[in-house]
């Protein structure tokens, strides 16, 4: 596949409740998370955590595909605070920016109030630059070095 320079359009963040989405939506959602966290990162755990169900949903479409999606967990359903998680986009369409877009407007939705994060160590300046400080780590999750990180999202 050759590596797509630019989307076919402008992008556009769709945002959506659990019930909001369509089928075709969340099978791709799914598909997507499971292309990345399970075939590409080899990690092997069950990705249905019942979650989805309590978060509002960003994702970014090129030609009506899902190519970049995160998850914005209500405060409560993963950590007191807000939560980041399921941050994922299409190997073809790295290098885009398109998650640091998803991480920017979630937050904005959301500004004045606290999000916190479990980010892979590898992405730590990565988030450190997004104003994530780290609270906790490095400690193991699903076979992955990770980090606890809070923002305040002033």
């Amino acid at each position: 596949m050759v590596l797509p320079t630019c989307l076919s359009m402008e992008v556009v963040i769709l945002k959506k409740t659990f019930n909001e989405l369509t089928n075709e939506e969340l099978y791709q959602i799914l598909d997507l998370r499971l292309k990345v966290f399970v075939m590409e990162q080899e990690i092997l755990y069950t990705d249905t955590d019942f979650k989805d169900q309590k978060s509002i949903h960003y994702m970014i479409k090129d030609k009506g595909i899902v190519v970049s999606y995160l998850r914005l967990c209500l405060p409560g359903v993963k950590y007191p605070e807000y939560a980041l998680s399921r941050i994922v986009t299409d190997p073809n369409y790295r290098k885009l920016g398109l998650a640091t877009k998803l991480i920017k407007e979630s937050m904005n939705d959301i500004k004045g109030h606290p999000v916190r994060i479990s980010g892979q160590a590898y992405l730590k300046e990565y988030y450190e630059n997004l104003g994530f400080e780290i609270v906790k780590g490095p400690y193991m999750e699903e076979d992955i070095l990770h980090y606890e990180m809070f923002s305040k999202n002033l």
